[in-house]
């Protein structure tokens, strides 16, 4: 079994997006959510199908989740550990994986 593993700052992230959409539609909130949680699972079976993103930091992948967010991650021996989920229109540097 492929396991999915989440950084405080990956559940931080997802906390915001969804506080952010809850504000407009709950359900779209959710939604996002179960969609980014299902395409993580996918992405474990298969951790190296996302784009390698080493001048971010050493081992990461990027996976863009059909939602508007990417997942930022690292692929274990036994699945992923999701290091961030950002959204894609957000410029993205090395700072933002310091203090995972």
């Amino acid at each position: 079994m492929s396991l999915v593993r989440l950084t405080q700052s990956a559940r931080t992230d997802l906390l915001q997006a969804w506080t952010y959409i809850a504000e407009e539609n709950m359900d779209a909130a959710d939604g996002v959510l179960d969609t980014i949680e299902h395409e993580a699972g996918l992405l474990a079976t298969q951790p190296l199908m996302g784009r390698a993103r080493e001048e971010l930091m050493v081992g990461m992948r990027s996976w863009p989740t059909s939602t508007p967010y990417i997942l930022f991650y690292q692929a274990d021996l036994d699945g992923i550990t999701i290091i961030r989920v950002l959204h894609h229109a957000r410029d993205i540097q090395s700072t933002d994986f310091w203090a995972h």
